[in-house]
């Protein structure tokens, strides 16, 4: 990546990390259905400083009371968010096709807004057309296709580029 790529990416982070964002604690994060999925919160992390982990929130979308996936939420803005989003989503083989991540990101909004925030990164990696899609279909926005450092856990496990969205969940219409 070339030298003002990375200058841009630096400011991009610094314009991130500077968003509000409120964190006193986890709150409830019960009753967040749409009458066709639910997200039932598994558990909860703090966050581990050292690491670079925001506090996180994680669910299992289901479906008429089974598990059809995964969604998660992470609680702020760090460099490491940059690269690996504050929402992450799987939905299990059987269930795909349903629109269910996208859903189960939706039903986040009143939890995300608890939290005092507002743009959210999604990311994914280039070949995901899927993924892609469901960005896409929330209304986010393709920031930039980044370069993973090496010094960033993703490109350890052989990822090496992001695509990078912002999610503004005050202009979502639905």
């Amino acid at each position: 990546m070339p030298l003002n790529d990375w200058r841009e990416v630096r400011r991009e982070i610094a314009h991130y990390n500077s968003l509000a964002v409120k964190f006193a604690g986890f709150t409830d994060a019960r009753g967040l259905a749409d009458g066709e999925i639910e997200l039932v919160c598994v558990d909860k992390r703090p966050a581990d400083l050292i690491r670079s982990y925001a506090p996180s929130y994680s669910f299992e979308i289901r479906v008429g009371g089974a598990k059809a996936g995964a969604v998660s939420f992470r609680v702020g803005y760090t460099k490491n968010l940059y690269y690996s989003g504050q929402i992450g989503y799987a939905v299990d083989s059987a269930y795909r096709g349903n629109g269910y991540a996208g859903k189960a990101c939706v039903l986040l909004i009143p939890l995300i807004k608890k939290h005092g925030m507002s743009k959210l990164l999604i990311t994914t990696n280039p070949e995901n057309k899927a993924s892609r899609r469901v960005c896409e279909k929330l209304g986010a926005r393709l920031i930039r296709v980044a370069k993973i450092p090496r010094s960033h856990e993703l490109y350890d496990i052989g990822d090496r580029y992001k695509c990078i969205y912002e999610w503004d969940i005050n202009n979502y219409s639905g």
